[in-house]
C-alpha cells in the first residue's frame, strides 16, 4: 500500500472501518430525510460527520463504555462490510476455540451482533481495567493488521484478532501492564501457550 493510504503513518489518510461504516450512515441519513425527522426529535448526538455517538466523554476524560461501543461498532464494520473471507490459521476459532464449549456451525455462518461484540469487549476490559485510550490503540493495531496481513475479519476469526489486539494494545500503552496469564483467568478456558 502506498504511505498515503495508511492512517498511522500519514495523518489525512482515512481508517479502513470510516470507508465501511459509510454506506450505513448513508442509508440512515436517507431514513431520517424520508421519515422527516427533525433534528430535536434525535435522542443521540452526532458529531459533524454523523458516525460517532458523543456522550459525556471529552477529551482528557474519555467515556470508557462509549469508546469501546465506538470501537466495537468499528470491529462490526469489519466484519460486516469484508471484502472476503481471507483469515490465518493462527486466528480461526474452529481450530484454536477460546471456550471448551461446542460452537455450533451456524455460528460461523453469520456475522456477529454488534451487543455481541460489545459484550466481549467490555468483559475483557473491565476485567483487565483497561482504559479508553487502550480501546483507541487496539482499533489502531486492529487496522494495522487488516493492512499489512491482507486478512479480513469474519464470524471465524473476530475474536481471536481482537484479543491480540486488545493484548498488544494493553502491553504498549498501559505503564502496568496485564499478564498473559491473566487473560487466563478471565476467559478459563485458554492456556499461556494458546
Amino acid at each position: 500500500l502506498a504511505l498515503e493510504s495508511n492512517p498511522s503513518d500519514h495523518p489525512r489518510a482515512s481508517t479502513i472501518f470510516l470507508s465501511k461504516s459509510q454506506t450505513d450512515v448513508r442509508e440512515k441519513r436517507k431514513s431520517t430525510h424520508l421519515n422527516h425527522v427533525s433534528p430535536g426529535q434525535l435522542t443521540k448526538k452526532y458529531s459533524s460527520c454523523s458516525t460517532i455517538f458523543l456522550d459525556d466523554s471529552t477529551v482528557s476524560q474519555p467515556n470508557l463504555r462509549t469508546t469501546i461501543k465506538c470501537v466495537t461498532l468499528a470491529i462490526y464494520y469489519h466484519i460486516k462490510n469484508r471484502d472476503a473471507n481471507r483469515s490465518l490459521d493462527i486466528f480461526d476459532e474452529r481450530s484454536h476455540p477460546l471456550t471448551r464449549e461446542k460452537v455450533p456451525e451456524e455460528y460461523f455462518r453469520h456475522d456477529p451482533e454488534h451487543k455481541f461484540i460489545y459484550r466481549f469487549v467490555r468483559t475483557l476490559f473491565s476485567a483487565a481495567q483497561l482504559t479508553a485510550e487502550c480501546a483507541i490503540v487496539t482499533l489502531v493495531y486492529l487496522e494495522r493488521l487488516l493492512t499489512y496481513a491482507e486478512i479480513d475479519i469474519c464470524p471465524t476469526n473476530w475474536k481471536r484478532i481482537v484479543l491480540g489486539a486488545i493484548l498488544l494494545a494493553s502491553k504498549v500503552w498501559d505503564d502496568q501492564a496485564v499478564w498473559n496469564v491473566d487473560y487466563c483467568q478471565i476467559l478459563k478456558d485458554i492456556t499461556v501457550e494458546d
